[in-house]
């Protein structure tokens, strides 16, 4: 039988042991953090200078749209500091009277996408596409496309399709004949998931010529 000294030093030691794993614990969910926030930063800000440096004529964010001097101002969208859109037909004649994506509209696309490395996309950063003159570039590097790469159009049905979350919330509002720049920090694409060559916590860019809008 434990005598109460014998009892109370156990006692003390599963105290400290549980307040050292609850302090390891603690330690690894805050450097977990720390990690993802190092991450996310620098995806937003690479993102953010990708898209202000790299097109001629050069793109302002929206909220320089009021100071421009430009009558056509070029031009790029973001929502929060994860999910950024420019749409490069935006002033071509005849846009306003195309059919325009909404929630529940079902759309056509070519598209290609790309891990995004902060620079101009290669075909080194393609993950997926189904953009014949893409395809045929990938055919003369040497790489089998026959069993997993279509041509065909993909038909998404906005708000019932399984895509990326990203694409999802940047699409409504386009119109069809738009091409259109999609970026998206890890979060709103595969989280930290990893993706057939996509990586977790990759930041991603997708290209889509919108081919045709079909509202219910």
């Amino acid at each position: 039988m434990l005598n109460l000294h014998d009892y109370m030093y156990m006692r003390t030691k599963r105290n400290i042991a549980f307040w050292v794993v609850a302090l390891v614990a603690t330690l690894f969910v805050v450097s977990c953090s720390n990690d993802t926030d190092t991450v996310l930063n620098s995806q937003q800000t690479s993102i953010s200078n990708y898209l202000t440096r790299s097109h001629s004529p050069r793109l302002i964010p929206e909220s320089e749209i009021s100071s421009s001097l430009d009558n056509e101002p070029q031009y790029y969208e973001q929502w929060g500091l994860d999910l950024y859109r420019y749409i490069a037909t935006r002033y071509e004649e005849g846009r306003q009277d195309k059919p325009t994506v909404d929630w529940g509209s079902t759309i056509e696309i070519y598209y290609s996408a790309y891990i995004f490395s902060g620079s101009k996309p290669s075909l080194t950063n393609l993950y997926a596409t189904n953009d014949a003159e893409m395809i045929k570039q990938l055919e003369n590097l040497g790489l089998n496309t026959s069993y997993e790469w279509t041509t065909d159009p993909l038909e998404i049905t906005i708000g019932e399709s399984d895509i990326l979350k990203g694409l999802e919330e940047a699409l409504p509002e386009c119109k069809e004949g738009d091409t259109v720049e999609i970026y998206m920090t890890f979060p709103k694409a595969n989280g930290n998931n990893y993706v057939g060559m996509v990586p977790a916590k990759s930041a991603v860019m997708w290209v889509i010529n919108i081919l045709s809008v079909t509202n219910k």
